[in-house]
């Protein structure tokens, strides 16, 4: 079996809100379509999904196209960064760092990534159990995807954070979570 976990299409920014209600762009929505097919062609027949808006809309777009049922699932959500004002994209990159770096530590919001990197891989573990042996792909975030990545594989989170677009998707063996080294992102991503 083959776990697909997939980085969200893009959302639409708006500063005044609070990222994890925002919704997805009108090129997110245009990307799904590639999303649909790769996933198609791993022959992925389970979806589950984070419940934040961008990934839950990510994956109902998929799952229509593929005629697929859509489980979405608790604790599949990026870290918690209750608190945290909109920041632009190089100090977000910098705060990502710290956040990896000092895992015991609160950097974004009210969870550290122990916590974070803790409660996303239990929700993984069942996502596992319930797809019985098929193809699954979790609809999910960028961070809380690197921390379970590196953790299973021995990587460096922020090496793989920073090479994920959106969307984008990597594939592990389920049964050892190993990562097979290939991040598979949007070719208009970047």
């Amino acid at each position: 079996m083959k776990l697909l976990l997939v980085k969200h299409a893009p959302p639409e920014i708006i500063p005044e809100i609070a990222a994890h209600r925002w919704t997805l762009s009108r090129e997110g929505r245009r990307r799904c379509d590639w999303l649909a097919d790769e996933l198609r062609a791993r022959g992925v027949s389970r979806i589950y999904s984070s419940l934040e808006p961008k990934a839950l809309e990510t994956a109902a777009l998929v799952a229509v196209r593929l005629n697929l049922p859509l489980e979405p699932c608790p604790n599949l959500h990026e870290n918690d960064r209750t608190g945290l004002a909109f920041v632009e994209r190089d100090e977000l990159q910098w705060r990502v760092r710290d956040f990896f770096n000092e895992p015991a530590r609160i950097i974004l919001g009210t969870e550290t990534a122990n916590t974070a990197l803790m409660r996303f891989g239990k929700a993984v573990g069942g996502v596992i159990l319930a797809a019985h042996a098929r193809h699954a792909a979790i609809i999910t975030h960028g961070t809380v995807l690197s921390l379970f990545v590196a953790h299973h594989d021995g990587g460096e989170p922020f090496s793989l954070w920073s090479r994920l677009a959106l969307p984008s998707y990597v594939m592990l063996d389920a049964g050892s979570l190993l990562f097979d080294g290939e991040v598979h992102n949007h070719p208009d991503a970047r």
